[in-house]
């Protein structure tokens, strides 16, 4: 009996671990699609907050982007430091925050129970998240004055409040 507890503690524990990452389990795949110095791909998305925002809108600004789910742990932690970069920083750096497969009333309840204020984005299908990456979030991009990553976080290490206000 003790060896079948130690058995399911340790699948629990693998599964715990891997709650990051989508179904999709290619092992042949890159880290990122999208990497530093690239041009970000086209998009157009709609905010929680009814505002439309697209990439070409954000040319000449910095931003930042980044995909999630709420039932991811790094997830969570990573929208507590994008909260605190809106905070200080919304009036002159757009923060997009994008679940991955997640809808709006999903994401709506979980920003609810956890306070957060900013907005986030639905986008239409998976089609923007595949442009970047096809597994492992969160995912947070940097994108510069002019269209191109300067900086890129996943899940090791997320991005932190102290680097993403240096950057």
């Amino acid at each position: 009996m003790k060896r079948y507890s130690l058995q399911l503690l340790l699948l629990l524990c693998v599964g715990l671990l891997s709650a990051c990452i989508s179904e999709s389990m290619d092992s042949q795949e890159t880290p990122s699609k999208v990497k530093e110095g690239d041009d970000i791909p086209s998009f157009t998305l709609h905010a929680s907050d009814g505002q439309e925002v697209s990439s070409t809108a954000l040319d000449g600004q910095v931003y930042v982007l980044t995909f999630f789910d709420t039932g991811c742990p790094d997830c969570q932690q990573e929208l507590q430091v994008l909260q605190r970069i809106y905070d200080k920083f919304h009036s002159v750096i757009p923060v997009l925050n994008i679940p991955r497969s997640q809808s709006k009333d999903e994401v709506q309840a979980y920003w609810s129970k956890a306070g957060l204020t900013m907005p986030f984005h639905i986008p239409d299908n998976l089609e923007l998240y595949y442009q970047f990456a096809t597994r492992t979030i969160p995912r947070t991009y940097v994108i510069d004055e002019k269209g191109k990553v300067c900086a890129t976080f996943t899940d090791s290490p997320i991005a932190d409040f102290d680097t993403l206000e240096a950057i």
